[in-house]
């Protein structure tokens, strides 16, 4: 399995490691542990879930915090994707047909699949709702 893109790391994850005070913290420690090791293979985040990361935890935390997790992604093993036009056209038309993803999370979906990508790393509950999408939580 270590060698292929397995899992996208979603921003639910990189938030909640980066927030000492947020209720999924220490899940997020062992996650990314785990993803460090390549116990799922390869990773991958999209420029969306950086930008959503460095975000949120800017407006939960602090700017040195939210510095700190930006620097930790870009210097990290995990591949970073820039969401091409192929993808944000593939996130568009799921967008368009689900109820509830977030855009962002719609161009996760639309990445795992033209990845072919099996797992994700996130605490949002929206995934689960996601066909042939395994979630790593815990």
């Amino acid at each position: 399995m270590v060698g292929f893109i397995t899992i996208l790391i979603d921003a639910s994850v990189f938030c909640a490691y980066a927030n000492i005070d947020d209720v999924h913290h220490k899940k997020a420690l062992k996650i990314l542990e785990d993803i460090i090791s390549e116990k799922y293979g390869k990773s991958i985040a999209s420029d969306y879930v950086f930008d959503e990361t460095v975000t949120v935890t800017l407006r939960k935390t602090n700017k040195k915090t939210a510095v700190n997790i930006g620097n930790f992604i870009i210097n990290s093993e995990v591949l970073l994707i820039r969401i091409d036009y192929k993808v944000f056209q593939s996130a568009w038309e799921i967008f368009d047909g689900t109820k509830e993803l977030s855009f962002t999370d719609c161009a996760n979906v639309a990445l795992m699949q033209m990845f072919g990508v099996e797992y994700i790393a996130t605490f949002d509950r929206d995934f689960e709702e996601i066909e042939d999408i395994k979630i790593v939580k815990e």
